[in-house]
């Protein structure tokens, strides 16, 4: 996984039917769209983290960048990770899905993304090999096309986004597709007071960041390189 994914301290492990997961490590693009997904059973990775992932001061603290994106495309998911787990048939390979997505970056609440421009982050979490099942963090939620959300991201060694643990995308309510950074920046979004609240809350966390100390990268979507 690499230190710069959440501060895991120990390897992931599934709760529950693992033995659901089908073993592979390749490139997949699910033929189930967002309404099936929400349907599907849910398979809860754990793993034990740097920070309170309940705690907004501490996320945003530990996070490269936050900010709000409207999920432009659900692309693909990503197996890998793979690990050899015993099953009553004897062993089995299973790795970790991850999903990969086109966001256009909306307003920065932390550091400074390119706006306006879609760009891919990548979501520890999806679908797994088989179609028949969600994998994720508990309090999680796999972002859907259409919608905006608060995203706390995590630059990789390689410049690119990974979102990922508990409370890692926060769903905006209320943002139309058509909304620009201008917009959101003059206040003509027009937020409804539940999506005001979400937003004030992550801006209210950056002001009052727990910074943790560990090693940064910056992302090659950074509007100041």
């Amino acid at each position: 996984m690499g230190k710069k994914k959440v501060r895991l301290l120990a390897s992931l492990l599934f709760i529950v039917s693992l033995s659901l997961i089908v073993s592979a490590c390749s490139n997949s693009k699910k033929d189930v769209n967002s309404e099936d997904k929400k349907n599907l059973k849910v398979i809860q990775m754990d793993g034990t983290f740097a920070v309170d992932v309940d705690d907004p001061n501490e996320t945003v603290g530990d996070a490269d960048y936050v900010f709000i994106g409207r999920v432009d495309e659900d692309v693909d998911t990503l197996y890998k990770d793979p690990v050899t787990i015993k099953t009553s048939d004897g062993t089995k390979e299973v790795s970790t899905p991850y999903t990969n997505y086109q966001v256009t970056v909306l307003q920065n609440i932390k550091g400074d993304l390119v706006t306006d421009t879609s760009i891919p982050i990548q979501k520890a979490g999806g679908i797994n090999e088989d179609g028949s099942s969600v994998v994720l963090y508990e309090d999680d939620a796999l972002p859907e096309e259409g919608q905006s959300y608060v995203f706390l991201a995590y630059a990789q060694d390689d410049g690119s986004l990974l979102v990922s643990g508990p409370n890692s995308n926060e769903y905006v309510e209320g943002i139309k597709q058509d909304v620009t950074s201008e917009k959101m920046e003059k206040g003509k979004a027009s937020l409804n007071e539940k999506a005001t609240e979400v937003v004030s809350e992550y801006e209210n966390a950056y002001e009052n960041e727990i910074s943790t100390d560990r090693d940064r990268s910056e992302s090659e979507f950074d509007a100041e390189q």
